[in-house]
């Protein structure tokens, strides 16, 4: 019997060990990719990069972060274009970017009649008028660092492919500053996902905040047409079409001192619940394999809490300290990944031991994002419940 107990003790202690293992695999992947992977090279010839900007509605946010976008620099023999999509604004948005446009040749602005939520449409307008093939994306309601876009265009690499090979996407990171501390734990806990399966060789998404690829690209895989219907879904959807097509989908290198981005944090829980549940919208959309793997980390959490709990009441008899023990080491290895992860990728870093305390709220808050999504018919939810910047 003894020895029945005990090997269920280490069954249910099986989670934290596979918890562990897997964001240490992440972390390593991290590591090798600061360290020794794809550097950003040097090209020649006079590199063009178009940097890309939607906006609705976004005035405040234009006027706040405008600096920061348009003072973007470059080396002196890039070609570079910033342009605007003014996605059917009614806020003044339309007058400010026009007085913009009079006193900055290098801007230009593209006014677009908004018919239907998200921001797929403008973006394809801003696409098909861009001069350069390298483009660069981010939000109104993000603040880049000067160095960002040159280095997240400089990713991509030479036009000519090398040894056959030529990146086509280039996955950044961009994480909220300041806002509910158990949200930023979820966009940390996200960004160490997603960076970290993608420095494995394993990408599946990125964030339209901090994206960059090739206009070529975008046409090959049909712009957005594959989830048109989906009012979100301009990145990561995108991502996996390009997947599906064969292009390259790298991880943009670590960024410098200059050279991150960070954006606006959600106003409070409710607005965080709600953009939690518009972009799970996307998930069911994703290739099986990637569907798969995330559908086994998310329930890697709740397992390993659970199995800590079931050590500590008793259960197992003088064996709980098998599956406690596995919580703790699972506990410490998270710490541990999110606070490196934090130091290198996010430049708030707020990210410590007892950060982790948030992840049992964020698993609550990705489950009930989770059902109400599998009881509400998509994609029209999205379409009743649209955000300021739909």
């Amino acid at each position: 019997m003894a020895a029945l107990i005990t090997i269920g003790a280490c069954a249910t202690a099986l989670p934290g060990v596979v918890r562990a293992t897997w964001d240490l695999n992440w972390l390593g992947a991290l590591q090798r990719h600061r360290d020794g992977g794809p550097s950003a090279p040097g090209l020649s010839g006079q590199p063009g990069c178009t940097l890309i900007l939607c906006a609705h509605n976004d005035l405040a946010a234009l006027q706040a972060h405008w600096p920061a976008w348009r003072g973007q620099r470059f080396p002196d023999h890039w070609q570079t274009e910033w342009l605007v999509v003014d996605d059917g604004s009614t806020d003044g948005t339309g007058a400010w970017l026009e007085a913009q446009v009079q006193q900055d040749e290098r801007l230009t602005v593209i006014r677009h009649a908004k018919v239907r939520p998200g921001k797929k449409d403008a973006l394809s307008a801003g696409i098909r008028s861009a001069r350069f093939e390298r483009l660069v994306l981010t939000d109104a309601d993000c603040r880049p660092e000067p160095g960002w876009a040159h280095a997240m265009a400089r990713a991509l690499g030479p036009d000519v492919p090398q040894d056959g090979q030529q990146t086509d996407v280039v996955l950044g990171t961009c994480l909220p500053q300041g806002g509910p501390p158990q949200l930023h734990f979820d966009a940390l806990r996200v960004a160490l996902q997603y960076a970290g399966e993608a420095a494995a060789g394993r990408p599946y998404m990125g964030v339209g905040r901090s994206m960059a690829y090739r206009k070529a690209a975008w046409e090959k895989v049909g712009g957005f047409q594959g989830h048109a219907d989906l009012p979100s879904g301009d990145d990561d959807l995108f991502v996996q079409d390009a997947l599906m097509q064969g292009l390259t989908v790298e991880l943009a290198p670590a960024p410098g001192v200059d050279e991150g981005t960070s954006t606006l944090p959600a106003r409070d829980l409710a607005d965080g619940w709600n953009r939690k549940r518009r972009h799970l919208g996307t998930a069911g959309r994703y290739a099986t394999r990637d569907r798969m793997r995330l559908m086994a980390d998310a329930a890697l959490d709740p397992m390993v809490l659970l199995g800590g709990a079931m050590g500590a009441s008793g259960l197992f008899h003088s064996a709980g300290w098998i599956p406690l023990s596995a919580l703790g080491l699972a506990f410490a290895v998270r710490s541990i990944t999110l606070s490196v992860f934090s130091r290198t990728w996010d430049s708030a870093g707020r990210a410590g031991l007892l950060y982790n305390l948030w992840g049992p709220m964020r698993w609550a808050l990705l489950a009930s994002a989770t059902l109400v999504n599998a009881f509400t018919s998509s994609p029209t939810w999205t379409q009743r419940a649209p955000t300021k910047r739909s």
